[in-house]
């Protein structure tokens, strides 16, 4: 009966979808950064403090 609003609904549910998607990853995706920065950057201190003996 309502055909012709199926296509818009669909597009508007793959841009929910695709924005629940960012909103999930981009927490994620920054804390796994962090972790991967601070790991570099210990073992870069550990590194001068073998070095400077």
């Amino acid at each position: 009966m309502f055909s012709h609003e199926s296509i818009p609904l669909i597009i508007f549910f793959i841009i929910l979808l695709l924005g629940a998607l960012a909103a999930a990853l981009h927490p994620l995706h920054a804390l796994i950064s962090w972790l991967r920065r601070r790991s570099e950057r210990a073992n870069a201190s550990h590194a001068r403090k073998v070095d400077s003996r």
